[in-house]
């Protein structure tokens, strides 16, 4: 815990950064997370600008026994990026990107979000793998693995990070530059550092694409299942499909929601999507919109404010209509059962995984390499009270989808079936999350932390 002398001494060390105690202005607000069971007072939150002060911090840190959390977005449920007392290096100035058109990379800091990367790509019509909500930060979704709508994982992108160390030394890690790091850090998680600098590979990006949601009554759930079966067996490389339930705002009650994404031309986009058209959606804006518009569909749907945990499993073809029908009165009975959670959020997101089985298992520490699909339930809630009753119905939820993939699909040995961002939910073991890649992790983490002071970077 920080002590009023201790704070004094922090601020001693800094000169081009800002801190921010209990009384200072801005103080609350930096203690403001995605989700409000993530939030808790730190002893102090230390602004950085530069891997100069990160560096310091994490120095100051270890030298004084303090408890250290990295701020990335603030965007996990699991409270990774808040302390109690403790303190919080905060990446969010740390925000710049830097495109390079010549030499096909993009790089930016480690406090960007998504859509300060989206934008600056688009400027040069190119574009980065990235996430599906625009205000998530990159590195938390980069380093647990990241799925987009193209080229693949995010971490089958990634060139290089710059990072600072558990002992304060700032490095490089890349394929040529400690590559057992490097392996380590695409899939799994902040483990090992604050990472400050990610350098992506860059795509040319075609505008318009043809994308965006539509709504449909639960009712025609059947109907949706078979598009959803269609879709996957046509594993059409440029093309997403995400459908779910939720309540999206202003409408009266749950529905049966879609998202298509096809990165082409328009014409072949309807072509696609014909048969969402077809079954007659309540509302829907798909259509011709620019790729940087993409990722921000979903961002009122999981917007910031409330209470929220995130649970996932993974699910695989074909899509049982029954099975999904009782998945869905389970999330409606829930919402029944504890009315605030109305605006939950049940997605089945299918990614076309082509790219991402041709990376060799070994290559990264990623284990959810196979031919299925993420499933995520983000359970969104008011009351405190609440809490338990949430977090259980999450657990169960994903547990019940998992065990359906295991019944109807194949889940490859080096696989786990699970998405490291999508799993707050965990036991603590890391097995589960990493299976084969496991042994050889808790020997770099040795080697790189050995007194356990790095957590994940939220």
């Amino acid at each position: 815990m920080l002590t009023f002398s201790r704070i004094d001494q922090l601020k001693a060390e800094f000169k081009g950064a800002t801190i921010l105690t209990a009384e200072s202005e801005g103080y609350e607000a930096s203690l403001k997370r995605w989700s409000e069971t993530a939030e808790k007072r730190a002893g102090a939150v230390v602004q950085v600008t530069t891997p100069e002060e990160v560096a310091t911090a994490i120095k100051f840190a270890r030298k004084h026994h303090i408890e250290q959390v990295i701020r990335g977005s603030g965007h996990g449920t699991n409270g990774a990026s808040s302390t109690k007392g403790g303190m919080v290096i905060d990446l969010s100035k740390m925000n710049r990107v830097t495109v390079d058109p010549e030499n096909m990379t993009i790089a930016a800091e480690g406090g960007c979000l998504w859509k300060d990367v989206d934008e600056a790509a688009g400027d040069y019509g190119l574009a980065a793998v990235g996430g599906t909500v625009n205000h998530t930060g990159i590195g938390g979704l980069t380093l647990g693995g990241g799925y987009g709508t193209l080229h693949g994982l995010v971490i089958d992108n990634l060139l290089k990070v710059k990072m600072v160390t558990a002992d304060s030394e700032i490095i490089t890690a890349s394929p040529e530059e400690r590559p057992d790091l490097f392996r380590a850090l695409r899939g799994a998680g902040a483990n090992f550092g604050a990472v400050v600098e990610f350098t992506y590979r860059a795509h040319p990006q075609r505008e318009p694409v043809w994308a965006g949601l539509a709504a449909f009554p639960l009712d025609k759930l059947p109907t949706i299942v078979k598009f959803a079966n269609d879709f996957a067996l046509a594993g059409n490389p440029d093309a997403s499909f995400n459908f779910g339930f939720t309540m999206p705002p202003h409408a009266p009650g749950p529905m049966l929601v879609t998202l298509g994404f096809y990165n082409g031309l328009g014409i072949d986009g309807k072509k696609i999507f014909a048969p969402l058209f077809a079954a007659g959606p309540a509302f829907h804006n798909l259509g011709p919109m620019p790729y940087c518009k993409v990722n921000a569909l979903l961002d009122e749907s999981a917007g910031h404010g409330g209470r929220k945990v995130i649970g996932g499993a993974a699910c695989g073809i074909p899509f049982e209509p029954q099975f999904y029908e009782e998945i869905k009165q389970d999330l409606l009975s829930f919402i029944e059962e504890v009315p605030s959670a109305k605006e939950s959020l049940l997605v089945f997101e299918l990614v076309h995984h082509g790219k991402l089985q041709e990376v060799d298992a070994s290559a990264t520490a990623f284990a959810n390499r196979g031919p299925y699909y993420n499933a995520v339930c983000m359970t969104k809630w008011n009351d405190p009270k609440d809490d338990a009753k949430c977090r259980s119905f999450t657990f169960r939820l994903k547990e019940r989808i998992s065990e359906h993939l295991i019944k109807t699909a194949a889940v490859k040995p080096e696989s786990v079936g699970k998405y490291l961002n999508y799993n707050d939910l965990t036991d603590g073991r890391s097995d589960q999350m990493f299976g084969s890649h496991d042994e050889k992790l808790v020997t770099l983490k040795l080697k790189y932390d050995p007194d356990q002071r790095v957590r994940q970077m939220g």
